[in-house]
């Protein structure tokens, strides 16, 4: 009997709608006559209780370059290591049962090794779902160009492609640095992948050499990681993978990795386990817990405290133990910004009573939820959002002590003075807090903005409590129009502001409030929404989206003198450059 020169080992477990496919796009599409590929296939069952075996055996009786065999173990780690033991190439590949591989893929990743004698040759991938098609090696810059001989840390984000079915290793390499799959429920490629790309020279091809199909169900891997062993079962494989990464002493890698599991992988299989468990058992999440500490502990140098808010606070909690807060904190596959404001705020208390983030970190989502997000919250009727900030007295009052204690600031911070309206109209009684929070904390709001017959309306309504002034300031680069208004002309809580459209110049101006009533100072733009906008065209302008914001700006055309002007400067400062070369 020959010896292969490519071994591909395919576990399956219940694939027997598609292995099939995946069998034929092996054994019938990846040579060709200018480019033959000698291969073996060995499919290693893994207690199928479909018929995956009785397909399988009836292509290996069509074909003698396919063995099929039932796994001595269980599991498709086990599984993969026993299609190494029995393989015969000085190549090895590893397939599922349920994927695709393109045509002439092995032949590409071959050629490569040929040529090159490196360890291992990866290619591109991408993942098939019911109605879209992703490709992630997009993101990762090792695989934008054909790369030969390389270590990890001459491409470091190929350590963001962990899986093992899109590359080649030569054979003898493998044996030599003793790789194995671990006995393992989930995502067991995943610190086999880690040690060759640690311990391998390798090259990239830009191929695309093979194609992941999604496939949702009880069996899926999807499935198991919903689970608490399913999780701590993947957290004792990360947890070796970040001691190799480790000790290699790479930074840039280390900051890669790093990125990879708190940013991205490690909180996706975070998310995913509770977001699938029906009943959060802390006891059975325990073992988890003490993985997620040790891990944290390994890269904790800022790298949580620098992610962004719902991950920092995640990690954080559930390195506590605190997983039934962090569920909550996670929700149901529901954005942040879609959930009513009473679970907002629920999971802001719940947050906070954690002691695991600081409390000055929480004035930005709660004056948002009351600002912001109640404007869209069709659960709201009345005065159920005073309700709830009357409920959540205490969570309010600790935030803004933590606050005004020194710690606020930060940049990106919301406006101090939106939390000192809540907690001064708290201390004034229900009847205030309700007046103020109907303005959606923000003392201004714009009911309409037109531009007809050559002039801006916009229509203002406030909340101010004993209004003594109010100024509305158009801007636009350095220039400021400004319009000011005293304590009389508020006293109806509507205003009206007029301006010529040829009192602005040509460009984008966004508009601002500044004011002062018995609640103290306040300031902020003036949001126009879609519902309130009026004539969107007028005669020289129309009301634009500002940085993808919402809309709160007009733009004037420029004038044909403007257009000029600006043209001579441009011109003025190409000569300028010139002269100093």
């Amino acid at each position: 009997m020959t010896t292969p020169e490519l071994s591909v080992v395919v576990p399956t477990h219940d694939v027997g709608l598609w292995v099939g496919d995946l069998l034929s796009s092996i054994l019938d599409d990846q040579s060709t006559p200018v480019d033959p590929v000698d291969l073996e296939v060995i499919v290693v069952d893994d207690a199928s209780t479909d018929e995956t075996f009785e397909i399988a055996e009836a292509y290996a009786a069509r074909d003698p370059r396919l063995t099929v065999v039932r796994s001595p173990g269980k599991g498709g780690g086990q599984a993969r290591n026993h299609g190494v033991s029995l393989a015969r190439g000085r190549f090895l590949a590893f397939a599922d049962g349920d994927d695709l591989v393109p045509r002439g893929a092995y032949a590409a990743m071959l050629r490569k090794t040929r040529e090159t004698g490196s360890d291992m040759v990866v290619g591109r991938f991408f993942k098939l779902f019911s109605d879209r098609v992703w490709w992630p090696v997009r993101a990762w810059p090792a695989f934008d160009e054909e790369r030969t001989l390389v270590r990890l840390a001459d491409a470091p984000s190929a350590l963001r492609n962990r899986a093992c079915w899109n590359r080649v290793f030569r054979r003898d390499f493998w044996d030599t640095a003793q790789i194995s799959f671990p006995d393992a429920s989930r995502s067991n490629d995943i610190e086999p992948m880690v040690h060759a790309l640690t311990t391998a020279r390798f090259d990239i091809v830009t191929e695309t050499v093979y194609v992941y199909r999604d496939r949702p169900g009880p069996g899926s891997m999807t499935a198991k990681s919903h689970s608490p062993a399913g999780i701590i079962s993947y957290l004792e494989q990360e947890l070796r993978c970040a001691r190799r990464i480790v000790a290699l002493g790479d930074p840039e890698v280390r900051a890669e990795y790093a990125s990879l599991i708190f940013d991205a992988d490690g909180w996706m299989a975070i998310v995913r386990a509770l977001r699938g468990m029906a009943v959060i058992d802390p006891v059975a999440l325990e073992p988890a817990r003490v993985l997620v500490a040790e891990l944290v502990g390994l890269f904790d140098d800022g790298v949580v405290d620098d992610l962004e808010r719902d991950k920092r606070w995640g990690w954080r909690l559930v390195e506590s133990g605190q997983w039934a807060t962090a569920a909550r904190l996670i929700g149901e596959d529901v954005r942040w910004g879609d959930r009513p404001v009473a679970d907002i705020l629920e999971t802001l208390q719940l947050v906070a009573d954690s002691g695991v983030v600081p409390l000055r970190t929480l004035q930005r989502p709660l004056v948002n939820a009351v600002a912001t997000i109640s404007l869209g919250d069709e659960t709201l009727v009345g005065d159920d959002l005073a309700d709830l900030v009357l409920k959540h007295r205490d969570l309010f009052t600790a935030v803004a002590e933590a606050v005004t204690a020194g710690e606020a600031g930060r940049a990106g911070e919301a406006p101090v003075w939106r939390l000192g309206r809540i907690m001064a109209a708290l201390d004034e009684g229900p009847e205030l807090l309700r007046r103020v929070v109907s303005g959606a904390t923000d003392p201004v709001t714009a009911t309409s903005l037109s531009l007809v017959d050559g002039r801006a309306h916009l229509r203002l309504a406030h909340t101010m409590v004993g209004a003594e002034r109010l100024r509305v300031v158009f801007l636009h680069d350095r220039r400021r129009r400004a319009l000011d208004y005293a304590a009389g002309e508020l006293a109806s809580g509507q205003l009206e502001v007029a301006l010529p459209t040829t009192a602005l110049s040509g460009g984008r101006w966004r508009m601002r409030f500044e004011g002062r009533d018995a609640l103290g100072e306040f300031d902020g733009p003036v949001v126009i929404h879609e519902d309130v906008i009026g004539e969107r065209i007028g005669e020289r302008a129309q009301i634009v989206e500002l940085d993808g914001r919402p809309r709160h700006g007009i733009e004037i055309p420029l004038t044909f003198g403007e257009r000029g002007v600006r043209k001579a400067r441009r011109v003025a400062g190409r000569i300028v450059r010139r002269v100093r070369r």
